[in-house]
């Protein structure tokens, strides 16, 4: 069996308020492009990875209509969205990956990945490495959940059988896609409620 994480709400607490709130200082309101699931708009783009940081930072100058808005203050104002992965989850996926192969599928950005990489991973001198046996982020593959081009896209990669694969989600639509692909899939709603799934050694209940 491979398991297959989703990362935001999942694995990384989400703090949408504080995002809109730190862009709202800038004068930008990111109200209409932010979504629970999926972005819009830039953001969206960013998300595929059909923009590139720098067409990124520019477009939401222009959003704003203030040039003089800085890259850092920009990259600062979105990685408010993201607070943090609590230890006790981090300690469980070291315990999981001791018995499966554990990967990571979602929908993200260049920016909340390298704040990650730099913030959340490095937990107790670890890396991502650690945690994972291999990562899938829609900003580098340019597909993303629930299309169901990126689970064949997964599945293809790990060279397995769909009916291998376990996947957690928040996201009920994103768990019935897998689903749909072959794929078994755990809703697993936010703050760490997955964990229920394993007992303390990291295996999966019966």
């Amino acid at each position: 069996m491979k398991l297959v994480f989703d990362f935001g709400a999942v694995l990384v607490d989400l703090e949408k308020s504080d995002a809109i709130a730190a862009f709202d200082r800038l004068g930008v309101d990111i109200r209409p492009y932010i979504g629970t699931f999926r972005q819009g708009g830039v953001f969206a783009l960013l998300e595929n990875g059909d923009i590139s940081l720098s067409d990124f930072y520019d477009e939401m100058r222009k959003i704003a209509n203030n040039p003089a808005l800085t890259d850092n203050e920009i990259r600062t104002a979105w990685e408010a969205y993201l607070k943090g992965i609590p230890a006790e989850r981090l300690e469980m996926l070291l315990k999981i990956r001791q018995h499966y192969e554990v990967y990571a599928l979602s929908n993200t950005n260049e920016i909340h990945w390298t704040q990650s990489l730099r913030d959340f991973f490095t937990w107790e001198g670890h890396t991502v490495n650690d945690f994972f046996d291999g990562l899938f982020l829609s900003y580098e593959l340019h597909k993303q959940k629930p299309d169901a081009a990126i689970f064949q896209k997964v599945t293809e990669a790990m060279n397995c059988a769909p009916s291998e694969i376990l996947f957690f989600d928040d996201s009920e639509t994103n768990c019935e896609a897998a689903q749909a692909f072959g794929w078994q899939a755990l809703l697993a709603p936010a703050e760490g409620a997955w964990l229920k799934y394993f007992d303390e050694n990291g295996r999966l209940r019966d």
